[in-house]
């Protein structure tokens, strides 16, 4: 049965909205990602860590089993080399490609009981998406790491908890500095665009103009490749007016989701949006190979930087 892309995505963004207003350390905790004592070696187990909702998390001993709740950190898992002790991911857990192979745990909410019969050491889940399952799971003692980056920097962090939770903490520092230098190419390759003329973009999350202001991951995105957000009266991830858009005149929408929009829904036959820069000279980012590389805060965030930027200055990236 085909998936309905857009409600998964749309599921994402909520939880994302819902993370954003919570304090990245909790009540009182320490800051996410911060490891806490560990014992003697390396990486020292049994060591304490601290995740995205500020939960001490002890782990006694190296985990072989691990869980996935989110398709952002099966890539991740994968992304470390831990593919092989992966034995459970969601149903919209695709990339890579191995990972369409491992047993299922049910969909973005997780299956008590299947997560259960994969008998996990660690579970990795979202912070937000996943939070009653996290809370169930934690009341059966199980070990859950919690994660929600909502920036490319906090990518970063997570990729070093999650490694040094794994005892792969060389590959995951070797992860974040092959992101770090990709990235800082980019940024090299932009410096002869200065900053008041960067191109202005409206990101379009949703047809029902869901948007994605400050402090969200798109907004990060769209920053490091070179683009100013119109929107700037809007927190994390919420609703905008078409007047809106219309008055603000973006240079480039990116809607990267935009293929499934049925004829009539389409952002050139929207009342009023003729008049609009981005529709005029035909500058529509959409692309369903970038959706999931866009809306994904992990381990191909270069990528989406690099995408965003070729698209945006396509004349500097030829």
């Amino acid at each position: 049965m085909k998936k309905d892309w857009r409600l998964v995505f749309l599921a994402l963004v909520l939880s994302l909205v819902i993370a954003a207003g919570c304090s990245r350390s909790g009540d009182g905790g320490a800051p996410a990602g911060q490891a806490g004592s560990a014992g003697p070696g390396a990486p020292g187990y049994p060591m304490e860590l601290t995740d995205d909702l500020g939960a001490k998390v002890t782990l006694d001993k190296e985990p072989k089993r691990l869980v996935s709740l989110s398709p952002s950190n099966t890539e991740l898992l994968f992304a470390l080399g831990l593919g092989d002790r992966v034995v459970g991911v969601t149903e919209w857990c695709d990339y890579p490609p191995e990972a369409k192979t491992k047993p299922k745990i049910g969909d973005l909410r997780g299956n008590l009981e299947k997560i259960l019969a994969a008998q996990p050491d660690l579970v990795v889940a979202s912070a937000s998406l996943n939070r009653d399952m996290v809370d169930r799971l934690r009341q059966l003692g199980m070990k859950v790491l919690a994660v929600e980056p909502q920036s490319v920097e906090e990518v970063y962090k997570t990729i070093l908890l999650v490694g040094r939770a794994t005892n792969s903490l060389d590959r995951a520092e070797a992860l974040v500095a092959e992101l770090k230098g990709r990235i800082e190419a980019v940024q090299k390759r932009l410096a002869s665009v200065p900053p008041g003329k960067r191109v202005r973009v409206f990101i379009e999350v949703d047809y029902t103009l869901y948007t994605a202001g400050p402090g969200s991951y798109i907004d990060d995105l769209v920053r490091l490749a070179g683009g100013r957000n119109v929107v700037t009266d809007l927190r994390f991830y919420g609703p905008y007016s078409e007047e809106k858009v219309i008055d603000l005149d973006p240079e480039v929408i990116l809607a990267v989701d935009y293929y499934y929009l049925p004829p009539e829904k389409k952002i050139e036959k929207r009342p009023g949006w003729q008049a609009i820069k981005a529709v005029k000279e035909g500058r529509i980012i959409t692309d369903v190979e970038l959706a999931n590389v866009v809306n994904r805060p992990g381990p191909r965030a270069a990528q989406a930087v690099e995408a965003l930027a070729r698209a945006f200055y396509p004349e500097l990236f030829r």
